[in-house]
């Protein structure tokens, strides 16, 4: 099996690369085992639910770096009211 050499700059980048490895290992194993006719039912169900996941966690990394990071927006937090029409309204030049 080949090998490969990976530059992270954390442990969550680390185990989001593990992660993404590990997922298409599983898309292959499901292709390869699937009966006939059955293969793209099973990597479809797989991609959406073991999908899903990988993108949950990786958003989920992404936030907690930039909080961790402080580089989230600054400002004050504040809410926005849906109007009528369904768009957002707020800020200095809204209607609160």
């Amino acid at each position: 099996m080949p090998t490969g050499t990976f530059e992270y700059r954390d442990e969550a980048e680390k185990a989001a690369i593990e992660q993404h490895i590990a997922f298409v290992q599983q898309m292959r194993d499901l292709a390869v085992d699937a009966p006939h006719g059955q293969v793209l039912d099973r990597l479809e169900g797989h991609a959406r639910d073991a999908g899903r996941e990988l993108l949950r966690t990786g958003l989920e990394r992404a936030v907690l770096a930039s909080v961790e990071s402080g580089d989230g927006k600054k400002g004050r937090i504040g809410t926005a009211r849906a109007g009528a029409d369904g768009t957002a309204s707020g800020g200095s030049s809204g209607t609160w």
